[in-house]
C-alpha cells in the first residue's frame, strides 16, 4: 500500500468519509462511524471527496478496530461457485440464480404500445421508466436514542426476489438498527402510485464490497431483473433509479462513462461501472438499468471535486452475485483468510522516537482461531510476513492468493523482561474471516 512507511496510527487521524445520506433531521445523535482502514488513505485522490463508501473486493485489506488492525486475505483466493449457481445453500435458502429463475424484465405496467428497437432495447425511455421503476425500493434507516426511535438516513434498495430480498449498500445500513422498506405500485393507466411499508430484517452486510442484502415478508413483489455486466460498452444508454434526497422514484439518464473502474486502491480495488447519469444523496443501493430493463450496477459512490463534475460509480452487478449468495446463506463474505490478530502499526520514526522497534505490535489475539496455538504472544512486533518486510508497499500480496487452512510464516522480534530482543519466525495458521 502507499506511505505505509512511519504510519502512526496512534497520531495520525483516519478519513472521515461522508454519507451520502440525507443530512440528519434536527436533533439526532451524530453518527458514531466506524473507523475506517488504513487502506481507504490511499484510494483518496487529491482533491476529490469519494461520496458513498464504496469499498474494495478482491486483494487483502485491512479492516481497522479502534488503533488496531487485522489482516484478512481475498475472498478471491477459494475457488468460485459455479457459473449457474444451482445448488442449494447449506442453509436451505434458494441461491440467487434460484430466486431469479422465473424473473424476467418487469412487464406488470408497461402498455401494449411499448415499441423495442431491432435489438431488443427499449424504443423510449419512457418505457424502460415504467417498466423497471417500482422494482426499487425507498429504505429508512433509524436508530435508538434516547430511549426513543429516531430516523437515522434513507435511501434506495433494488428487489432481487419476489419474496423480498433486497440488496443495497452496507453504507446505507451500518450503525442503524431498524429498517423500513416502501415498496410502489404503479398504475400503468393512471399512473397512481400506491405505496406498501414493511419492517426489514438486516441478512447480511459486508463493508468491504458495500453490500447488504435486507428481507420483507411479501410475496409477489416486482423483482427485478439482474444482466450481464461483462457485455457493457463504452457509450451504452443506462438510467438510475432511486431516492436523492428523499425524492422517491427519481429518475436520472446518461452512458457508461467507463469501465473495470477501481474505486479504491489497487489492492483492495472492486471493479465498478462509471457513469455520467447523475448520482445523488439517496440514490445509494438504488440500480443502474441497461437499456434492456436489466440491472448492471449497484450505486454506491460519486466523486465531487471542483475540476470535474459528473463521475458516478455502481457495482458491477456480476461481481456483486457472489457476494449477495453469501450474504443470504451465511451472513458474511466466504473465503477470506484472517491472521486473527489486531495490532498497532508503529512507523520507524515513531520507534526511534519512543524506543521500540517498528512494525506491527500484537494487542490483541482472537483466541477462537487457529493463530492463538501458534507461539505468538501479545507484544510481539511483527517485522516481516513470508521474509517481505511489512513497510514495503505491497506487503498485502503476500496475502492476496490465501485462504483459510493456508500457513504464513511471521518474524517477530520479542523483548524480554530484560529488554533484550529476539528474533524468531512463527508459522501461523490462517482462519476464516466471518465479517465480525
Amino acid at each position: 500500500m502507499n506511505d505505509m512507511n512511519n504510519f502512526d496510527m496512534q497520531n495520525t487521524p483516519l478519513p472521515q468519509y461522508p454519507s451520502v445520506q440525507p443530512s440528519a433531521p434536527s436533533g439526532k445523535p451524530p453518527k458514531n462511524r466506524k473507523p475506517h482502514t488504513t487502506a481507504k488513505v490511499a484510494a483518496l485522490l487529491a482533491g476529490v471527496l469519494i461520496v458513498g463508501g464504496g469499498a474494495g473486493f478482491g486483494g487483502t485489506y485491512l479492516a481497522n478496530r479502534t488503533r488496531s488492525t487485522a489482516v484478512v486475505s481475498s475472498p478471491n483466493a477459494t475457488s468460485k461457485p459455479s457459473a449457474d449457481n444451482s445448488e442449494t445453500h447449506t442453509s436451505g435458502t434458494p441461491t440467487l440464480d434460484e430466486m431469479q429463475k422465473d424473473v424476467t424484465v418487469p412487464q406488470h405496467n408497461v402498455t401494449s404500445n411499448v415499441e423495442f428497437k431491432t435489438d431488443g432495447t427499449y424504443m423510449y425511455t419512457r418505457d424502460l421508466v415504467n417498466a423497471v421503476r417500482d422494482s426499487v425500493v425507498y429504505i429508512e434507516t433509524f436508530v435508538e436514542y434516547r430511549g426513543q426511535k429516531q430516523q437515522y438516513g434513507a435511501a434506495s434498495g433494488i428487489i432481487i426476489s419476489k419474496d423480498g430480498y433486497i440488496v443495497t449498500n452496507n453504507h446505507v445500513v451500518e450503525d442503524s438498527s431498524e429498517f423500513t422498506v416502501k415498496v410502489s405500485d404503479t398504475d400503468p393507466e393512471t399512473g397512481i402510485v400506491e405505496q406498501e411499508t414493511y419492517d426489514a430484517t438486516l441478512i447480511g452486510t459486508d463493508a468491504d464490497t458495500d453490500l447488504a442484502v435486507l428481507k420483507i415478508e411479501a410475496e409477489d413483489l416486482l423483482a427485478a431483473k439482474l444482466g450481464d455486466s461483462d457485455t457493457l460498452r463504452l457509450g451504452d444508454d443506462v438510467i438510475a433509479v432511486g431516492n436523492p434526497l428523499g425524492y422517491e422514484s427519481s429518475v436520472t439518464k446518461g452512458i457508461i462513462s467507463g469501465l473495470n473502474r477501481q474505486v479504491s486502491d489497487s489492492q483492495r480495488g472492486l471493479t465498478a461501472i462509471q457513469t455520467d447519469t447523475p448520482i445523488n444523496s439517496g440514490n445509494s443501493g438504488g440500480a443502474l438499468f441497461n437499456a434492456y430493463g436489466e440491472v448492471i450496477g449497484v450505486v454506491n459512490e460519486k466523486r465531487v471535486d471542483s475540476y470535474a463534475e459528473s463521475l458516478g460509480f455502481a457495482i458491477t452487478i456480476n461481481e456483486a452475485k457472489d457476494v449477495i449468495n453469501d450474504l443470504i446463506d451465511k451472513g458474511y463474505v466466504s473465503g477470506r483468510a484472517m491472521l486473527g490478530i489486531t495490532y498497532l502499526k508503529i512507523g520507524e520514526t515513531a520507534a526511534a522516537y519512543r524506543g521500540e522497534t517498528a512494525g506491527w505490535q500484537v494487542t490483541k489475539i482472537d483466541e477462537n482461531m487457529a493463530v492463538a496455538n501458534s507461539g505468538l504472544v501479545v507484544g510481539d512486533t511483527i517485522v516481516k510476513i513470508d521474509g517481505k518486510s511489512i513497510f514495503e508497499d505491497d506487503i498485502m500480496n503476500v496475502f492476496s492468493e490465501k485462504k483459510p487452512g493456508d500457513t504464513v510464516t511471521v518474524t517477530v522480534i520479542r523483548t524480554n523482561q530484560l529488554g533484550h530482543d529476539k528474533e524468531m519466525n512463527i508459522d501461523i495458521e490462517l482462519s476464516e474471516y466471518k465479517g465480525e
